[in-house]
């Protein structure tokens, strides 16, 4: 007996340290993102996913690090020089001052990005080359905002004054001048609204109303898309038909979305992450853009604002939610 409890004893010594080993050897994946501690999603559940559809589970065979700037970007260079510390394996960035703010803290551990336009924002070189250690997924920002003042003219044709609210973080030279090249066309005026974080939504609603602002474009941000209600209910109640990025926003009460899955883009990112892990190398791997993009309608949101939506508008609507 006296032999067979020293044997356990020395069996469990053993075992200790290597359970401890496995876990350490894990690759780590640091995660910066703009939102909130208390609320990271869609961001977290959407990654989680989409490894998971690649054989990655959290605490098995990989360890998720994620950092919040708790909606301030000023916050991304100090969370991004502490997650270096950790020397994550790769680095996800989710959004432009994310990724300036990786990129500014390590140039050799790979950086794997989603961004509103990796190349119009000087992110990465090429889509092609992307040079460097980043690499990832450029969501077509420059594209699609210009085309949201479009559909945004169709559904208030009336309306002459049109607002921007933007992110200056993750807005490019490129992307306005798109934006103003079609306000240009369909004879618009337009009202321009920066702001840093949440603190700055009622303030600038205030400041649309007062230059009678008839709608709004949320323009592409990792900011203005992932604090989605708040927006959405400060256009409610501002009465300005708003036209957002993703459709998750308009699940929030936005009144029209226009861009791309965010699912697809994380699944996207997911392999880019995979590769990684696996030994490519961020600089000479293809960055990507999304294949599909969605229109979605609230039509709640429509009836609460006293809006009939055209039936051109709605006949290539991919979704419109009642």
């Amino acid at each position: 007996m006296r032999f067979l409890a020293a044997a356990l004893v020395l069996c469990l010594c053993v075992a200790l340290p290597a359970s401890a080993q496995q876990a350490g050897t894990m690759p780590l994946v640091g995660v910066l993102l703009i939102n909130t501690a208390a609320d990271p999603e869609p961001a977290r559940s959407l990654l989680r996913d989409a490894l998971a559809a690649l054989g990655y589970a959290e605490g098995r065979n990989l360890r998720l690090e994620f950092r919040f700037a708790e909606g301030q970007a000023e916050r991304f260079p100090a969370l991004a020089e502490a997650l270096v510390g950790d020397r994550p394996d790769v680095v996800i960035a989710l959004g432009d001052a994310a990724t300036r703010a990786a990129q500014r803290a390590t140039r050799t551990i790979p950086i794997v990005a989603i961004a509103d336009d990796l190349v119009a924002a000087g992110l990465i070189q090429s889509l092609a080359k992307p040079g460097g250690n980043t690499t990832g997924v450029s969501i077509l920002a420059t594209e699609l905002d210009a085309k949201k003042v479009e559909i945004l003219k169709e559904i208030v044709p009336a309306a002459r004054r049109f607002a921007l609210l933007r992110d200056p973080a993750s807005s490019t030279e490129a992307r306005l001048q798109a934006i103003n090249n079609m306000a240009r066309a369909l004879g618009l005026e337009l009202q321009t609204v920066d702001v840093a974080g949440p603190a700055d939504f009622a303030a600038a609603f205030a400041t649309l109303r007062a230059g009678g602002a008839e709608a709004l474009d949320i323009l592409a941000s990792a900011l203005l898309a992932n604090f989605q209600r708040e927006l959405a209910r400060l256009s409610l109640e501002n009465k300005l038909p708003a036209i957002c990025q993703f459709r998750e926003m308009v699940e929030g009460g936005c009144l029209v979305s226009y861009g791309v899955k965010r699912s697809e883009i994380y699944a996207m990112l997911a392999v880019y992450v995979d590769k990684m892990l696996k030994g490519a190398k961020p600089g000479e791997t293809v960055a990507q853009q999304p294949s599909a993009v969605e229109l979605v309608i609230n039509g709640k949101t429509a009836g609460k604002l006293g809006i009939e939506i055209p039936p051109a508008v709605l006949g290539r609507a991919d979704e419109v939610i009642e």
